[in-house]
């Protein structure tokens, strides 16, 4: 190898061991892979369009995680490149997980025997490792607790079975990084596991992981915070409360380096409750104030700053009727197995918001049928350069057309739809953001929505049907598209509705 060469790799090398967990800047990957491009250094170019694929699904930009990997897979496979063609594949079924397409996530795995071709075995065990993680994330989405439990432990075992004496300095970090992770989330797994929580099976695991802080420091800094923060949710649910406030105390302890004021949130909230617990309501006066102030300020802050959605880390997540409900979230691999991972935790907050908009949700449908049709009638205050007549004819034809299912063509725009009312996009436009409150796309939207939402509650066939039939069925021709407007219209992804849909009704 050249000497230019071996000055970018190892690049890719500082770059891939200092930030796991963390984001690296996308202008520096893309000027090595231009670097890359110019000396004609394959490999180079490659790494590179693998880390701008990982970053960007980091990110939440699915659209440019999926351009950076598409052409990644065609490099590699000119290159005959299994490895890179494995991390492509777990890049791509994240993004698909991310979007809220669990079956094509799935199918991804399933299908992907890049790993079993890996000649390195550390390489090659991290990798299925990451991979299980993966499956075992998709199945607790799909209420399969068992074989998400099956997944899990697989994970860990692959993982263990890998030579340590073997390891690079540069693998140990992703090795210990993950068995640390995994043990937390094995720990997780069974202590609020929501039909058989087994505290007992629970506390080795958690014990095993907080080893690591005396063994393996410098391994173990990567996660402290997300590790304290999930055996103090342990020794809550066990009523230790004395312990559950002394990791909170280490959370916090932490966070004044760290600066991550989520964590702190999380940790006075739960130091609240174990105070409450207690009886204890001096301190607990104490920690609701402080638990109040900041979330006042991180509400504040989001109001004129925009949130990183990609940032990884594991929250507090409580389930409002389950008690407890933990999700595995998705795992991300580099090049030389970079594995940053979203793992599975329990996150009050988020489930709370859930399920509010699901429940917010099914009331709206069993009201709808028992209330009339709100029609939409001419509101005197406001001002319309169009006469009342023409308002009051226009909205009529509105109300025909919401009823006849013609918002379902693909492809329809304010230029067809004023053509097939006999009206001007203008005037069209115009009473569409007076009296239905929104603009053209939303409108159009919002009517698509609803009627797979109707036909999701009232039907329960709809819900075996694959996200890309119902993509379809109400006019889109993305599935991506369909699961953001959806998220976008209802606050959850059609894939949480229809699992909640089923729960209810497997109960």
């Amino acid at each position: 190898m050249k000497n230019e060469e071996k000055q970018i790799m190892a690049q890719y090398d500082l770059i891939e061991y200092n930030d796991v967990g963390r984001l690296t800047n996308m202008d520096d990957l893309q000027n090595m892979v231009s670097k890359s491009k110019q000396i004609n250094f394959a490999p180079g170019e490659l790494r590179g369009l693998i880390l701008l694929q990982r970053n960007a699904l980091r990110r939440g930009n699915y659209n440019l995680s999926g351009k950076y990997g598409d052409e990644a897979e065609k490099l590699a496979q000119a290159e005959d490149n299994n490895y890179a063609l494995g991390l492509i594949q777990l890049n791509k079924a994240c993004v698909a997980i991310g979007l809220g397409l669990p079956a094509e996530a799935k199918n991804i795995l399933e299908s992907n025997s890049y790993g079993e071709k890996m000649d390195n075995v550390a390489d090659k065990n991290i990798y299925l490792c990451n991979s299980y993680m993966l499956l075992a994330s998709i199945y607790s989405d799909m209420g399969a607790k068992k074989t998400m439990l099956q997944y899990q432990k697989k994970s860990l075992e692959i993982l263990e079975s890998t030579p340590i004496d073997t390891l690079t300095d540069y693998q140990k970090i992703r090795y210990y990084y993950l068995e640390i992770f995994q043990l937390m989330n094995l720990g997780l797994a069974y202590a609020f596991n929501p039909k058989n929580p087994r505290l007992d099976l629970a506390e080795p695991y958690f014990k095993k992981a907080l080893g690591y802080a005396e063994t393996h420091p410098q391994y173990f800094k990567l996660c402290d915070i997300e590790v304290y923060e999930s055996v103090s949710a342990f020794y809550y649910e066990k009523k230790d409360y004395h312990k559950s406030i002394e990791f909170s105390q280490k959370v916090l302890e932490l966070e004044r380096k760290k600066k991550k004021p989520e964590e702190r949130l999380a940790a006075y909230e739960n130091i609240k409750d174990a105070y409450n617990a207690l009886g204890n309501k001096e301190q607990e006066l104490k920690y609701l104030t402080l638990y109040t102030n900041l979330n006042d300020s991180i509400k504040n802050a989001q109001k004129v700053s925009i949130i990183n959605q990609s940032q990884k880390k594991i929250n507090t997540y409580k389930d409002a009727s389950n008690k407890n409900r933990l999700i595995i979230i998705v795992t991300a691999s580099g090049i030389i197995l970079l594995i940053v991972f979203l793992f599975w935790n329990y996150n009050r907050k988020k489930d709370r918001e859930h399920r509010k908009k699901y429940d917010d949700l099914i009331s709206e449908l069993k009201h709808k049928s028992t209330e009339p049709n709100e029609s939409s009638e001419v509101k005197d205050q406001i001002v319309s350069n169009i006469s009342s007549e023409t308002e009051k004819k226009l909205l009529k034809k509105l109300e025909t057309f919401e009823n006849s299912e013609k918002f379902l063509k693909k492809g329809i725009n304010i230029a067809y739809l004023s053509n097939l009312l006999n009206t001007n996009p203008k005037y069209l436009s115009e009473v569409i953001k007076n009296y239905k409150s929104q603009n053209f796309n939303a409108y159009i939207n919002s009517l698509r929505i609803n009627y797979i939402v109707d036909h999701l509650y009232n039907d329960p066939k709809y819900r075996e049907y694959k996200i890309s039939y119902l993509a379809e069925e109400c006019g889109y021709a993305s599935s991506q598209v369909f699961v953001i407007a959806f998220k976008k219209e209802k606050g959850v992804t059609p894939s949480y509705f229809i699992n909640q849909l089923n729960s209810v009704e497997t109960v």
